[in-house]
């Protein structure tokens, strides 16, 4: 890999850090010992912070030509090889292939498991957003693919074109990596399946937990195709899917809740019904409720939202103010979705009821109008909770995603209204006052990310420090704020304030 880095996007005390201090003209021995050993230190300490900010310029990178690759291939998959949309995004591919071999002679994505990885480095983030990706390669036959510099656009169009055939196809073809040889293919080189070593098992244990997630997503978008289709329901997938969650969800809810972070602006419908069964089912699991209740709840919860897949997507999709005549198509989803599940065999009355009330609110002032004084049941209002959550923390085409935090207020400030009081004090006692992927600013003065929960104590989480007091970056690190509580205990709190990362010009997921 090439050492030389001529942007390495760090602060410019770092840029001269190789070169040697002038020495005073007159010291005695003893002085110019101990400069030595200063000098030493300090240029220690230089060249840790640089090879710090070396390593993480080089993964923004690696991160960008992932991106592209996805893109390009999922494009290739849709359109023609000659398509204008698969020419932009060939191009767009090379603009980034361009910046990553500055750094680095070629580019080694290695399958192992269900996660991908970077030569040694596990990306966390891009093996839940591009599983699409390692499950394409699993099914093909490729344990890793490595690029190296000199690729041609001709070269990595046809690399597209054979990649986006289907198993059985690429098969009668002798597979693809044959297919490669004999179109002379010679700066991508893949290799076979298990060539890179397993993982460990509590990474696998992680991998299957998302691997049920994108099953669930699935199955979500199996069951919208049935009712825009007239066909019957398969509700026995979706109680397979709520079972594989509810199980996960019993044995480590934290991990999970990881999950309901994933978002998909162009599928925001599927996530949007997987994440709310997720918070549903890790909100309900803290309450006096059996499996068969929870069973229900969660059938409800990832079915909420059945009635808006009968809705134009020009009105679910539209980014401006809805129109009265609009407004009230959209407030009608609750009403279908609610018909079409009754007419389903296997629905619980209490699944069907959720996706009735779930608008409702807690003081029946929302839709549709419920006359009854008893209020909403109380799986709707969990799911309510679950579902507002997961839509401010969503980008949407008529909103971008608000920091989890600023939910957490919101559903604080409508407990009594909007919400039930006591399903929202279990929900901030779950996921914390900060949930995790929130910036915030902690009494030090520096700026760190929200990464786990301190049990007890939802204002006090653990946090991964990103930046110092005067805002430059530093190498992140865990703290744990109840420790920090204890010396700030009379000057105020240790979370100062949650701060926009898009102010900041931070991504916070890479940091999860």
């Amino acid at each position: 890999m090439n050492e030389e880095i001529t942007d390495l996007n760090s602060p410019e005390e770092f840029e001269e850090a190789s070169e040697e201090k002038d020495a005073p003209e007159e010291a005695s021995p003893a002085s110019d010992k101990q400069m030595s050993h200063q000098d030493k230190d300090y240029l220690e300490q230089k060249e840790e912070r640089i090879r710090y900010f070396r390593t993480k310029n080089l993964m923004e990178r690696v991160r960008e030509m992932l991106f592209c690759l996805v893109g390009a291939k999922k494009n290739m998959g849709i359109y023609p090889p000659h398509h204008s949309i698969c020419m932009d995004s060939i191009f767009t591919f090379f603009q980034a292939a361009k910046k990553y071999f500055q750094l680095a002679n070629d580019f080694s994505l290695r399958i192992v498991g269900e996660e991908l990885y970077y030569e040694e480095k596990l990306l966390a983030r891009e093996s839940l957003l591009y599983y699409s990706l390692v499950k394409d390669c699993k099914e093909k036959g490729i344990g890793g693919i490595t690029i190296y510099k000199g690729l041609t656009p001709e070269e990595f169009a046809d690399f597209l074109y054979l990649f986006s055939l289907d198993c059985a196809e690429l098969q009668k073809r002798g597979g693809l990596k044959n297919l490669l040889g004999r179109r002379g293919i010679v700066h991508i080189v893949l290799a076979d399946p298990g060539t890179y070593e397993e993982i460990p098992k509590e990474e696998m244990i992680r991998a299957s937990h998302r691997e049920e997630y994108f099953n669930a997503i699935d199955v979500i978008k199996e069951l919208a195709e049935e009712v825009i289709a007239g066909k019957k329901l398969k509700i026995s997938k979706a109680n397979k899917v709520v079972g594989s969650i509810l199980n996960r969800v019993v044995e480590d809810r934290s991990a999970v809740l990881g999950l309901a972070t994933i978002k998909n602006y162009d599928e925001y419908t599927s996530y949007h019904s997987v994440n709310v069964l997720i918070l549903s089912l890790a909100l309900a699991s803290m309450l006096p409720l059996d499996r068969s209740a929870l069973m229900i709840l969660g059938t409800g919860a990832l079915l909420h939202d059945l009635g808006k897949v009968t809705i134009p997507t020009s009105i679910v999709n539209k980014a401006g103010p809805l129109s009265s005549a609009e407004w009230e198509i959209m407030r009608h989803h609750p009403v279908v979705g609610a018909d079409i599940l009754i007419g389903q065999p296997g629905v619980h009355p209490l699944s069907v009821v959720v996706a009735y009330e779930h608008h409702a609110r807690y003081d029946l002032k929302g839709y549709p109008t419920i006359m009854e004084k008893r209020g909403i049941s109380l799986f709707s209002r969990i799911v309510e909770i679950a579902d507002v959550y997961d839509a401010m923390t969503s980008d949407r085409p008529y909103q971008k995603a608000k920091d989890p935090h600023t939910a957490i207020r919101y559903l604080v400030k409508n407990r009594g209204t909007v919400f039930d009081p006591l399903m929202v004090k279990v929900f901030v006692d779950m996921l914390g006052f900060f949930p995790v992927g929130t910036l915030v600013r902690i009494a030090t003065g520096e700026t760190g990310i929200v990464y786990d929960q301190n049990e007890g104590d939802p204002m006090c989480p653990r946090v991964k420090i990103i930046r110092d007091p005067s805002g430059e970056e530093v190498e992140p690190r865990i703290m744990d704020l109840t420790l920090l509580k204890e010396k700030v205990e009379a000057a105020g709190r240790s979370v100062v304030e949650a701060v926009d990362p898009k102010k900041l010009g931070i991504d916070t997921l890479r940091y999860l």
